[in-house]
């Protein structure tokens, strides 16, 4: 186009006269504010064309000292004046960060009245009444100008009181690359802090990626779980397991040094927003506050179950919690506790909800109890005048990988989170070389059991948790169970004698626990003591199938006395084994003299001997996890999961504690993170960490 020339551009209804400065849309002229038409009119000229914030600001505004929010209000102005949308435009299109490109078809036609030099704004009164020729037109003008206030008032409500646009996740950047299971605990600004689980260590990565670093903290116990990073960014909150301890002991830790605090035990502590405090849960569902120096310790509410995942309102006026796998929320002084989102997404799993740093997003995962679907959601909080938000939370992701729990940046712009691809290879352990081999082809399966006679296997399948039944070498398969419905998870199958039934444990989404069997041909599962409103676990049949040894009450239950029970198949008599109160995970030997047990916590293992009809403590030296008799009964194998990670025996009636094989550069994985069984041979079974598990950052973006 020629540069002192004046044109005439049309689009759809739409006429813009360059020299008259005017805007006519569907035969009406509308009023532009002189920079926002300016900013049309070069845009106009590059039709097709991105042009750059830098070249706008130059052409409009010149020397003007402005900032890039000019020339977003001109565009915003220009969108309303057109009726043009941001999220589905037809003029007006933005390039995120870049600039705008006018997308819309435009003709263009020289206007035979002036040229382009002659082209000057209206400034005054005299400028209107000279053009209008004279008074009559004056108040033509005037009619007109009220039509056209109304008719901006009328757009200017409908625009205000709009849904906000929803948050949208733009950009997914990987930050770690080692596959590792891990768990974000918190970011300072510049770092992010997580726990990496097999081996337990502390470690730290910058926001924007790098070299990952071990954290120099040394705490007592097997494992170290880091659970919040304060508001300065100068201290840790810690869990630690260790020997004696129902709740994990919290520690208040300087990241770049100096003495750690000890805070006494509990579940899930979080800093307040000012960091001057931590709030926390217990087994039975109190919920406390108390000084990150371990004084003023005050009880807020009493929840009824285990309360986990705080987090507080950047105004710390509310704080917002996870308990039966639903979100909560109560007032900072304790009352008024109630479900966040009741009767929405009932069947999935709400958890593990943080606000952003302005307030106006509250982020969550909603999960499906299959452990499928992971997915980060937000609500929006915040309110702008005379605007409503939307009704329901909006999901942010979507795919075949499964997010952990959100950690907002602390510039509120990201979002960091666990992005993992479940999959795990079923290994068997040699235990003279301690090499994994792939077993079953390498599945992704754990909870592996073989019948008596040795002609079949149970597993179940990670992560989608069906109970199958094949040949001893895979073949034949058989489901057993069901995706979907009840049972959800099943775990520890256990053959009958004459290997034609199978026993096993299933875990609900809301954490309880009970016994079902199951024909080996398939069929319904039904429950073992439909009658009995109580949880069960870990059932074993005696070696003559006509008994079976469970868990009372078992530890998923907080309030729950725990103790050993064995059921007479043929009268139904439930009958207690002596001293067995605070005994769970029991398992029968394969001779059925002895019976072994964990305390809670799984610090400790004691055998009971139905000839003595006593209970012996075995010197373990640390934790216990899965143990499993030998086949001729006379050693116990388990697994150690976290820093001293391998697979150990110890004989049943007491003696040498061994190492059988070392782990501690395995990374395990499955519906507990860790598991293990043993093959016809006593060689251990594991499943191996084949998936992806690393921490991205996503990208926010809000409107």
């Amino acid at each position: 186009m020629t540069a002192n020339k004046s044109f005439v551009f049309r689009f759809e209804d739409v006429e813009v006269r360059e020299r008259e400065f005017t805007l006519t849309k569907a035969g009406e002229v509308l009023p532009v504010e002189p920079k926002a038409f300016r900013v049309l009119l070069f845009l106009l000229h590059n039709p097709q064309k991105l042009i750059t914030k830098e070249e706008l600001l130059d052409a409009v505004w010149a020397d003007a000292a402005v900032t890039e929010s000019s020339l977003t209000r001109s565009i915003a102005k220009l969108r309303r004046v057109l009726g043009d949308d941001f999220q589905e435009p037809r003029y007006i299109n933005t390039v995120a960060t870049v600039g705008y490109r006018f997308i819309g078809k435009v003709e263009v036609s020289e206007d035979p009245s002036g040229d382009a030099q002659a082209t000057k704004e209206p400034n005054d009164l005299s400028d209107v009444l000279q053009k209008a020729g004279g008074r009559k037109q004056v108040w033509g003008w005037a009619l007109a100008g009220g039509g056209v206030l109304v008719l901006c008032l009328a757009g200017a409500i409908w625009y205000l009181h709009r849904p906000l646009s929803p948050p949208r996740i733009t950009a997914y950047t990987q930050i770690t690359h080692d596959g590792r299971e891990k768990g974000i605990g918190g970011t300072d600004g510049s770092r992010i802090y997580f726990t990496q689980w097999s081996p337990n260590a502390i470690v730290q990565i910058g926001v924007n990626g790098g070299e990952t670093a071990p954290v120099p903290i040394s705490l007592p116990g097997a494992l170290s779980s880091l659970w919040d990073i304060s508001p300065d960014g100068s201290r840790a909150l810690f869990v630690t397991f260790e020997e004696g301890h129902t709740t994990g002991p919290m520690w208040v830790v300087p990241i770049l040094g100096g003495a750690a605090m000890r805070l006494g035990d509990g579940i899930s502590p979080s800093f307040s927003p000012d960091g001057a405090s931590v709030i926390y849960s217990t087994m039975e569902g109190d919920i406390f506050t108390l000084r990150t120096d371990g004084t003023e310790k005050r009880k807020l509410a009493s929840v009824g179950s285990v309360a986990r995942k705080f987090s507080w309102s950047p105004d710390g006026k509310t704080i917002r919690f996870t308990k039966d796998d639903k979100l909560w929320e109560m007032s900072a002084d304790g009352s008024g506790v109630h479900r966040l989102l009741p009767n929405w997404h009932e069947r999935e799993l709400q958890c593990c909800g943080q606000w952003t740093p302005n307030g106006r997003l509250f982020l969550f995962r909603l999960s499906n109890p299959s452990m499928l679907g992971n997915e980060i959601w937000a609500m929006e909080e915040g309110h702008q005048a005379f605007r409503r938000r939307p009704s329901e939370p909006v999901r942010l992701t979507t795919g075949p990988m499964a997010w952990g729990p959100p950690v907002p940046s602390r510039d509120g712009k990201k979002i960091f989170a666990r992005g993992a691809t479940l999959r795990g290879e079923l290994s068997r352990i040699d235990p003279k070389t301690g090499g994994p081999q792939p077993f079953l082809g390498g599945i992704s399966a754990e909870f592996v059991s073989f019948s008596g006679d040795g002609k079949s296997v149970a597993y179940v399948s990670f992560p989608d948790g069906i109970l199958w039944k094949a040949d001893r070498d895979g073949s034949n398969r058989v489901q057993l169970t069901q995706l979907s419905g009840l049972p959800n998870y099943p775990m520890n199958p256990r053959w009958s004698p004459d290997s034609r039934q199978i026993l096993f444990l299933s875990v609900m989404p809301n954490g309880r626990s009970a016994i079902y069997l199951v024909s080996a041909d398939g069929g319904n599962p039904t429950k073992l003591l439909p009658e009995y409103d109580v949880y069960t676990g870990d059932a074993n049949w005696s070696p003559d199938g006509k008994r079976i040894l469970f868990d009372w009450d078992s530890i998923y239950n907080p309030q729950a006395k725990l103790d050993l029970r064995i059921l007479d198949l043929n009268s139904r008599p439930i009958t207690t084994i002596p001293g067995s109160t605070g005994l769970w995970s029991s398992r029968w030997s394969p001779d059925g003299r002895y019976i072994a047990a964990l305390v809670n916590p799984e610090t400790e293992l004691r055998v009971f001997d139905f000839t003595t009809q006593r209970w012996v403590v075995l010197p373990t030296n640390g934790s216990v996890d899965f143990p499993s008799f030998s086949r001729d009964s006379r050693y116990i194998y388990f697994l150690r999961y976290g820093r001293d990670q391998g697979v150990f025996r110890i004989p049943v009636t007491g003696g040498k504690l061994e190492r059988v094989v070392n782990m501690a550069n395995w990374h395990l994985t499955g519906y507990f993170g860790f598991s293990m069984s043993l093959d016809p041979t006593d060689a251990p079974l594991a499943l191996r960490d084949v998936g992806s598990n690393d921490i991205y950052a996503l990208t926010l973006e809000e409107k």
